[in-house]
C-alpha cells in the first residue's frame, strides 16, 4: 500500500511541476500570420565585377544567369573576379544577400580557402614554424614550406593552390 501512495504522490508532483513551467510560447501578432523563417540557399558560380550595376558583384551561374550579390561579405568578393565560389545567403527580391562564401577555384585550379595559422614551432633555435590553413568549412591542413610572401599574411583569410607535393603553388588574399 505504501509504495502505491509514494508513486501516486510522485506522479502528482510531476504533473504540478510540469504545468507550472513558464516556458510558454509568446503570443503571435494579431496583425497577421507569423513570418516564415528564411532559409539559406547555396549558389555556385563565377564572380564577375560590374561597373554599371548598383550591386557591382555578380555571380555567373553555369547556365549563364547573372545573380546580383549584396551584403557585407561581397566586399571580400571584389578581389576574386573569375574565381568559382559557393555563396550562401537568402534571396531579397532580385538580389542574393550573401551571408558567407567559399572559394573553390581560381584560374581553373582547385584551391583551399581558410585562415593561415602557425601550428607549432619545430626548432626553437632556428625559429622554424609549421604553418597550416584552418579551412573555412573544415579542418586544418598543414602547408609544406610556404613562401615568406604567404607567411607574411598570418591570421588572414587566403586561398591556396597546392602543388602535387603539398607545397603552396599559388595563393591570394581574401581578407582578415
Amino acid at each position: 500500500m505504501r509504495t502505491s501512495r509514494i508513486v501516486s504522490t510522485l506522479i502528482a508532483a510531476c504533473l504540478v511541476a510540469s504545468t507550472s513551467c513558464s516556458d510558454s510560447a509568446p503570443p503571435t501578432s494579431p496583425a497577421g500570420p507569423a513570418a516564415t523563417p528564411l532559409t539559406l540557399s547555396t549558389l555556385t558560380g563565377m564572380i564577375q565585377i560590374s561597373t554599371t550595376k548598383t550591386t557591382p558583384v555578380l555571380l555567373i551561374l553555369d547556365d549563364g544567369e547573372q545573380v546580383d550579390l549584396d551584403g557585407p561579405p561581397t566586399a571580400e568578393l571584389t578581389g576574386l573576379e573569375n574565381a568559382v565560389v559557393d555563396v550562401r545567403g537568402i534571396w531579397d527580391s532580385s538580389r542574393f544577400l550573401v551571408s558567407d562564401f567559399l572559394v573553390k577555384q581560381v584560374d581553373g585550379v582547385d584551391v583551399m580557402d581558410g585562415v593561415l595559422i602557425a601550428m607549432s614551432i619545430e626548432d626553437t633555435d632556428a625559429g622554424d614554424v609549421a604553418y597550416g590553413l584552418s579551412l573555412t568549412r573544415g579542418s586544418v591542413v598543414a602547408l609544406e614550406n610556404p613562401p615568406a610572401e604567404l607567411t607574411a599574411h598570418l591570421g588572414e583569410r587566403v586561398w591556396v593552390a597546392a602543388s602535387v607535393d603539398g607545397q603552396p603553388a599559388a595563393f591570394g588574399i581574401i581578407g582578415r
